[in-house]
């Protein structure tokens, strides 16, 4: 091997749910205990011309991906030095998204009676030298729940540190007990939100469960009046939220393209728009392709799916039993605002 696969070993650290580490978000295997573990593992793989698996799945040899990051940061190679910032080490979350699940939500794992990340020992940043910090990115569950957050940005303004900071962030809330990121954001100069929103109005608490759009639409409204700040609408497309996306697109017209992020969901899941029965398909494509931000690459990708992906009809029905049962559970009324609701109904009732 001519050169080092990544930099990331030695540049980056990310603290995952459960309070683990590893080089990036795209590492697919085991985290590591500590960092200095972490480090020797990946990145002695990477000195002796190897490329771990965990690595080479989701960053293939041929593609940079997220290596091209970490391959502008300078390393000597043997030091450690935190050039980017991964910070999600818990699940904590006031919401039970439908596209979600207990790994990434309390709110979830609490429904279902499983194991709460949350509970694990917090990570020990009481020595974490972040003064060559040039980007941090929190993550979750809810980021501006997490108290080991706020602990993370007091520790940059006392090291004087002043990194880009993005956010992916529910926008249900802006403060945990006695903080508030209203005291802290202004000692930095750029902090880029990327708000994950599914659907407005009343929808809104139907896609995402427990979100109260009222809280969503102020906590966005005080975003906006920060000259620091920058907002992006990071909403994630699936079966679950297509139907009221239109509502979506229209309220945040006034977003300019670059504005507008949206992730498309794995089209081949439950939730995916593979599971859209192609009646329904046609109205759909023409409502992504007249949006004004139908160039976005997950836009196009959702035109693509409904217009060539295979209908599933065994994740449609295992999709409709799902969401029907999380109304059920939870006294929700996703069903009953499906504006297709009538025609699924009569679809059933014709089955046998």
């Amino acid at each position: 091997m001519s050169k080092i696969y990544c930099k990331a070993p030695w540049t980056s650290v990310s603290y995952m749910p459960g309070g683990k580490y590893s080089p990036c978000c795209a590492w697919s295997g085991n985290t590591f205990d500590s960092q200095e573990e972490m480090t020797k593992v990946v990145g002695g793989a990477f000195l002796r011309g190897e490329v771990p698996k965990e690595c080479a799945n989701p960053c293939p040899p041929d593609k940079l991906g997220w290596r091209e990051m970490y391959n502008n940061y300078e390393t000597d190679y043997a030091t450690h030095k935190i050039h980017f910032l991964d910070f999600r080490n818990n699940n904590l979350c006031n919401l039970k998204c439908r596209s979600c699940g207990p790994g990434f939500s309390t709110s979830w794992s609490s429904e279902l009676g499983v194991e709460d990340i949350s509970l694990y020992n917090p990570v020990d940043i009481s020595n974490i030298d972040l003064n060559q910090c040039k980007q941090i990115y929190f993550a979750g569950g809810e980021p501006l729940l997490n108290p080991q957050h706020y602990q993370v940005l007091e520790k940059l303004i006392e090291q004087g540190a002043d990194p880009a900071i993005m956010y992916s962030t529910n926008m249900t809330v802006l403060g945990a007990k006695s903080k508030h990121v209203k005291d802290l954001w202004p000692s930095f100069s750029f902090i880029n939100v990327h708000a994950s929103i599914d659907a407005v109005g009343k929808y809104a608490g139907i896609v995402r469960s427990g979100s109260d759009w009222a809280t969503v639409e102020s906590n966005l409204k005080w975003v906006l009046t920060q000259p620091n700040c920058n907002i992006k609408i990071a909403t994630v497309i699936s079966a679950i939220n297509i139907w009221w996306l239109p509502e979506l697109l229209e309220y945040f017209s006034w977003l300019t393209p670059d504005q507008f992020e949206p992730v498309l969901a794995n089209v081949d899941a439950v939730i995916g728009l593979g599971s859209v029965p192609v009646r329904y398909r046609a109205s759909l494509i023409d409502m992504l392709e007249q949006s004004k931000f139908a160039n976005h690459v997950n836009m196009r990708g959702a035109v693509d799916a409904l217009r060539n992906q295979c209908f599933n009809e065994t994740n449609w029905y295992h999709f409709l039993t799902q969401q029907m049962f999380q109304d059920n559970y939870r006294n929700e009324k996703w069903f009953d605002n499906l504006p297709i609701k009538h025609d699924v109904y009569k679809e059933a009732l014709a089955i046998g």
